[in-house]
């Protein structure tokens, strides 16, 4: 998934879309998703699904609830990723 969303920003994103994307995964927001390209969307989803999904292991099985520190790590990342390539970008 990683790699996926690393090309997205690497070769298929305008820097506009990278930004969107970017706002959105800061937000966690899945009604912000339908502004996105279709292949950003799916994007989206496979990391909020995958996040969602580490968090409730993680809670059903050590009684510990992650959610916030997954998603710091997911924005974190996104972030400095965008931020990267923005000053790629022309």
């Amino acid at each position: 998934m990683i790699t996926t969303i690393d090309d997205v920003f690497d070769v298929y994103g305008t820097l506009e879309e990278l930004e969107q994307f970017t706002n959105i995964v800061n937000s966690w927001d899945l009604n912000a998703v339908k502004e996105l390209p279709d292949y950003m969307k799916t994007c989206f989803f496979a990391l909020y699904n995958a996040v969602n999904e580490m968090t409730y292991n993680i809670l059903t099985r050590d009684g510990v609830f992650v959610l916030p520190y997954l998603k710091k790590a997911v924005i974190f990342q996104s972030y400095n990723h965008f931020r990267c390539k923005s000053v790629e970008k022309p």
